[in-house]
């Protein structure tokens, strides 16, 4: 059976091993320097955090945050991360996390939710798409290194 809850303190190291999975299967690096247990305790103060369990190890996880109304004036939830496990791929532990997010949104008066993947991740199309989602066209951007630290002088 696979449970899903929030985050606590005591999650930490065994969601920075699946975030330095994850980090590895997308081709990223580390610095070597970042306490990543430590990182995750203090990034779970500013964003909602939740973890699937199999028994008494951590599976999956999802982080995700209500944004300030847009289009329609109506808030909505961004889901930032979902990751599985590669030991745990393919029990329903993906849905599960969407479910336990969707609940928190209703809960909360939430109308909607918008999330991204790769074009190329066909899975999670097809997981995504399998719970009612439809792709939106949208261009997403990112800024980084040397633009970040430019645009922010």
């Amino acid at each position: 059976m696979i449970d899903v809850r929030p985050f606590v303190a005591g999650d930490a190291v065994a969601v920075g091993e699946m975030l330095v999975e994850m980090a590895s299967g997308y081709g990223a690096t580390i610095d070597p320097g970042l306490d990543v247990p430590a990182d995750v305790v203090r990034r779970s103060r500013d964003t909602d955090f939740l973890v699937a369990a199999r028994g008494e190890e951590l599976c999956g996880f999802a982080t995700f945050t209500s944004l300030y109304p847009v289009a329609g004036l109506l808030a909505f939830t961004y889901i930032q991360q979902l990751y599985v496990s590669l030991s745990a791929r393919r029990l329903g532990v993906a849905a599960l996390l969407m479910k336990g997010i969707a609940r928190i949104s209703r809960e909360r008066g939430m109308t909607k939710m918008e999330w991204s993947t790769s074009v190329d991740n066909a899975g999670a199309r097809a997981l995504y798409e399998g719970l009612g989602a439809k792709g939106v066209k949208k261009m997403q951007y990112a800024l980084d290194g040397p633009a970040l630290r430019a645009l922010a002088r």
